[in-house]
């Protein structure tokens, strides 16, 4: 696929998502010439994203330079407590920036966590083919994805990344050292993006679940 001009929008529910999820990716996709979004649609509720909350944000915004996107945040920025219960209202935050996409990147709807769920339903619905044709792509995010009761993530799309991509995103993933635990390090990103790798045969790979696709 030729990425020169084309809009991708990447919507997440926390800051570090992005780089997680699909950093070495977006980070190729901007060096291919795509006009790359990366959106964050909620708030953090919990006592340690409440207390680092302008840091969070700063490191976000850094994080999306660093990557060759555009960080952008949501206005309403609801809380990620409203996600699920109230996720008609975020679709209708989000179908704005939905409207002007191309290509939409979003949490995997079975993550344990309650607020990727939520994104993901709002995506879900925002890009009901028979509204609207964009192509959606899954991704799956370390400590969330992986910590189900049965994990159902099984991806059919692998995106090839050159080292400089896992350069840049393991460079992002420094930044948020407020967020930093085991599976959420650099070194357990680049364990991976390997990982994801080796099993197209290839040294670096992310993984996604590709659920809306046109010809």
């Amino acid at each position: 696929m030729d990425w020169h001009g084309r809009r991708v929008l990447t919507v997440i529910a926390h800051p570090d998502d992005e780089t997680l999820g699909c950093g070495a990716t977006l980070a190729k996709l901007s060096a291919l010439g795509a006009e790359v979004t990366v959106l964050l649609a909620l708030q953090r509720t919990d006592p340690r994203g409440v207390a680092n909350w302008d840091a969070l944000l700063e490191t976000f915004e850094a994080a999306c330079t660093l990557l060759g996107c555009t960080a952008a945040v949501t206005d309403p920025l609801l809380l990620e407590s409203q996600a699920e219960p109230e996720v008609g209202r975020l679709h209708d935050v989000l179908l704005p920036w939905v409207e002007d996409a191309d290509t939409v990147l979003t949490h995997w709807p079975g993550d344990v966590n309650q607020a990727h769920r939520g994104v993901a339903r709002a995506i879900e619905i925002a890009t009901r083919p028979f509204r609207r044709h964009r192509e959606v792509l899954l991704f799956e995010t370390p400590t969330s994805t992986d910590q189900t009761f049965f994990q159902a993530f099984s991806p059919n799309t692998w995106v090839v990344l050159d080292p400089e991509h896992c350069e840049l995103a393991e460079a992002a993933m420094a930044l948020y050292e407020i967020e930093h635990e085991i599976g959420r390090r650099p070194t357990d990103l680049r364990r991976r993006l390997e990982a994801r790798g080796a099993e197209i045969g290839v040294p670096h790979a992310e993984a996604f679940v590709a659920t809306r696709r046109f010809a």
